[in-house]
């Protein structure tokens, strides 16, 4: 059991880079309130969450020995920004959400976008575990989900002077990526 929860926290620290960074941009954004961050963070959250579980049962039930080949699909996210390396981009242009409804919606749909590689990620890993594994590790990432807001805020505080180093969303993101999805794909095929 402690294994799974060691894996479980380590895969949801490495795919939630990403969340972190959007989530502090949000959270340093005059425009935004923190309870419409947290609202947004939230929903886009435990809909990306449902989906891994959704995923993870029909993986089970329908691909079984193979689930491990969704480890492709990070790996690949993860080589992709690699190589890839886009432009750096600004934000000073976009115009303001007026209403709270509005902001919660851009916080969650955001969440969503940033949802694809970790549902790539879990839906192997949650494939492979018991129903008391499984509703252990959705807490554990409800309360993760929690850390990551408070996290990013508590960045926000710190670095609103200096801003966020560059090198942490163009390097750090993908090589993650890179070896969450190695983990599946190579943990899964000597399993299997």
């Amino acid at each position: 059991m402690e294994t799974i929860l060691l894996v479980g926290v380590w895969l949801f620290a490495v795919t939630h880079l990403d969340t972190l960074l959007v989530i502090g941009a949000f959270c340093a954004d005059n425009d935004y309130r923190l309870w419409e961050v947290l609202v947004g963070h939230y929903i886009g959250f435990c809909v990306g969450l449902v989906a891994a579980v959704v995923g993870a049962i029909l993986a089970a039930e329908l691909l079984q020995e193979w689930t491990f080949l969704l480890g492709v699909v990070p790996l690949s996210l993860g080589l992709w920004g690699l190589l890839r390396q886009p432009p750096e981009m600004t934000v000073e242009g976009l115009p303001v959400v007026p209403n709270s409804l509005g902001r919660i919606g851009v916080v969650t749909v955001t969440g969503l976008g940033l949802s694809g590689e970790n549902i790539a990620v879990f839906v192997p890993f949650f494939a492979e575990l018991s129903s008391f594994e499984l509703t252990l590790i959705i807490i554990v990432y409800l309360i993760g989900a929690g850390v990551v807001f408070l996290a990013a805020f508590v960045t926000v505080s710190r670095v609103a002077t200096d801003g966020i180093p560059d090198w942490l969303d163009r390097w750090l993101v993908p090589t993650m990526l890179v070896l969450v999805g190695g983990y599946v794909v190579v943990a899964g095929w000597i399993i299997a």
